[in-house]
């Protein structure tokens, strides 16, 4: 750590453009860009290092790094922009392929912690294809989700390849394994990859996954979540038709679900802001 600063200060003392006599003249341009060259160094030293400090070193790293240097920026209104979503087309936030179902059952879970054991008992409830709970003395049989809807922070404190893979990926693959011809390295480009002989996401009848990002999940901007759940097909044997960070589902007898990304600021961008309010305009009936 040491070397680190000494670099630091000899990237100062190296930008000056004339000699520093004292620390009073030193851009503040210069003390930013110097600061972020040195955490970046320390994040590069950290991301090949393992345990619990590295671990929330680069969660302060991302946070600072997401919030001052790339905060500037909205990924939403980039997504929206590549997907015409401000020209009126919702193809890629919509899905309306379980509205005609006679029933519906849902599971729900979020935060899905440190990966392990915990991740993996959850994984393989939800993968059972039926519970048992006690009712009134009655047993009632609970059979597995058509959907399972996961409320963000998927890998903790920070994401990135490996925790989703180690702590999101592999526990729900040991509960429920992907189709075997699914090749998990392969980024998803035409979505949704159904099985061989279903044509339509209308005609597929086994589990499905939706996705909404927290704001563990924005600490790098986005960039593992939307390459891990948007552009990839199967989460486990979940399949993923979900293109983008936030999705409206249309589900049976006027029902609905609404995905939100609120990012960092807890708040919509406009572009989502506009597809909500147009879809309740247009789709969602009163009774709804």
């Amino acid at each position: 750590m040491p070397f680190v600063f000494h670099f630091v200060q000899f990237v100062i003392k190296f930008s000056c453009s004339s000699p520093c006599e004292s620390s009073d003249e030193i851009s503040p341009i210069y003390s930013l860009w110097a600061a972020f060259i040195g955490l970046y160094m320390a994040n590069y030293l950290v991301e090949r290092s393992t345990g619990t400090s590295a671990d929330l070193f680069k969660t302060v790293f991302d946070l600072v790094f997401v919030t001052v240097f790339v905060g500037i920026f909205d990924m939403r209104m980039m997504q929206a922009a590549m997907s015409k979503v401000h020209e009126g087309v919702k193809e890629d936030f919509l899905y309306d392929h379980l509205s005609e179902k006679y029933q519906l059952w849902f599971d729900f879970m979020a935060d899905t912690g440190d990966g392990g054991n915990s991740s993996y008992s959850v994984a393989w409830l939800l993968a059972q294809p039926s519970l048992y709970a006690l009712d009134n003395h009655s047993l009632q049989q609970l059979p597995r989700g058509d959907l399972l809807l996961i409320g963000g922070d998927l890998a903790y404190p920070n994401p990135s390849a490996f925790t989703y893979e180690k702590r999101v990926f592999s526990p729900f693959e040991y509960a429920l394994q992907s189709p075997s011809w699914y090749k998990d390295v392969r980024i998803a480009v035409e979505k949704p990859e159904l099985p061989f002989g279903v044509t339509d996401l209308k005609q597929y009848d086994g589990p499905q996954c939706f996705v909404i990002p927290g704001n563990h999940d924005w600490f790098d901007g986005r960039q593992t979540f939307m390459r891990y759940i948007c552009h990839k097909s199967w989460l486990g044997g979940w399949l993923m038709p979900q293109k983008k960070s936030y999705f409206a589902l249309q589900l049976l007898k006027g029902w609905w679900v609404f995905g939100l990304d609120l990012a960092l600021q807890n708040d919509m961008d406009v572009y989502q802001f506009k597809f909500f309010a147009e879809l309740i305009k247009e789709k969602v009936k009163p009774k709804n």
